[in-house]
């Protein structure tokens, strides 16, 4: 456990190197901080925090920078409680044009003006514009053996699939299957598909194979529809970083998030939690964010469904005022989708 002196000189470290990338020693701090005590006690100090692992001497300076460790330890323990503040929600929303809603437009703008905010590269798990529930269901004769599934969606989108037949259908059976598929599908949602019950009764019972073929046909389209997709912002805010002067390194995480699989596993590091979750350096599983940071956060698409929100950049981040961005973006994300948290 650290003492209020230790805490006060560890956090000071820290906010100092988020600043400005610079080793600070004994003396500077004693200078600038105002602590009533000698630069030797501050000295002594720092050794400690060095000797705990918080601290560490770069070999061309004097001065001292913080480790993963203590900013692990500045978001656990030294940060103040998270707050949501309501100016920040009304800029937000105001970057997101409710007559955008559903398209890339939306999503795109939304994240830039996130990664502005906060000096970031920008990432949002969302749902794939598409379709979501079925407007139109129809079953067409193509041959004796071939029948065509025609679905529409409520924005326009159509779907067709061909279905092999084992034997000739009755058109007759056939226009009384499709209208017992309509009766049961449209108007459905396509996240409901699964959960939609209907029965086929008398002379339809021999159609059963055929009518659960086209059912598994609705579950696949529905998993297309409801797929995610990840807008990225652009890295300009990155260049702000000493890390980032290096372009070689810039290049490399801009290769690596382009890869829709590798967002999709640093997407899955995140929980489901309604808090902020910090993932400093090390704590990455991925090479190329070592000596980053994610932070992430959640949003609800319905009352089981939840997109993710993140920001990536250099270790020494300024974590408050990021963590204070992200709750304040992903609240006003949920008021212009109509889930408010």
């Amino acid at each position: 456990m650290l003492d209020e002196r230790k805490l006060d000189i560890l956090n000071r470290i820290i906010e100092s190197y988020i600043a400005s990338p610079v080793p600070i020693g004994s003396r500077t701090l004693s200078k600038e901080s105002g602590l009533a005590v000698s630069s030797a006690t501050i000295r002594n100090e720092m050794s400690d925090l060095e000797a705990l692992g918080l601290l560490m001497k770069p070999h061309t300076s004097a001065g001292r920078i913080p480790s993963e460790d203590a900013y692990r330890f500045y978001v656990d323990e030294l940060i103040p409680e998270i707050n949501r503040e309501d100016s920040l929600v009304e800029r937000f929303v105001e970057a997101m044009p409710e007559h955008l809603l559903g398209t890339d437009e939306f999503y795109r703008r939304a994240v830039e003006a996130l990664a502005h905010e906060t000096d970031s590269l920008a990432l949002m798990m969302m749902p794939k514009g598409g379709d979501r529930k079925i407007k139109y269901l129809d079953l067409i004769p193509v041959s004796d053996y071939f029948v065509m599934l025609l679905v529409v969606g409520d924005r326009g989108v159509v779907v067709k699939r061909m279905i092999p037949m084992e034997f000739s259908v009755d058109e007759g059976d056939l226009e009384y299957i499709s209208q017992v598929l309509s009766r049961a599908f449209v108007g459905t949602s396509f996240d409901a598909i699964d959960g939609v019950k209907f029965v086929l009764s008398g002379k339809l019972v021999r159609y059963e194979s055929f009518v659960l073929h086209i059912t598994s046909l609705l579950s696949q389209i529905a998993g297309n529809v409801d797929d995610m997709e990840v807008a990225i912002s652009s890295v300009g805010n990155l260049f702000r970083y000493e890390e980032f002067k290096d372009v070689s390194r810039v290049q490399s995480l801009l290769r690596y998030v382009e890869e829709k699989d590798n967002l999709l596993r640093l997407f899955n590091e995140l929980s489901t939690s309604s808090d902020v979750e910090f993932k400093i350096g090390s704590e990455n599983d991925a090479d190329v964010m070592q000596g980053n940071s994610l932070l992430g956060r959640v949003y609800p698409l319905s009352s089981s469904k939840f997109g993710k929100v993140a920001l990536i950049a250099p270790v020494r981040m300024d974590y408050r005022k990021s963590a204070n961005a992200l709750v304040a973006f992903t609240d006003a994300l949920s008021r212009r989708l109509g889930k408010e948290r």
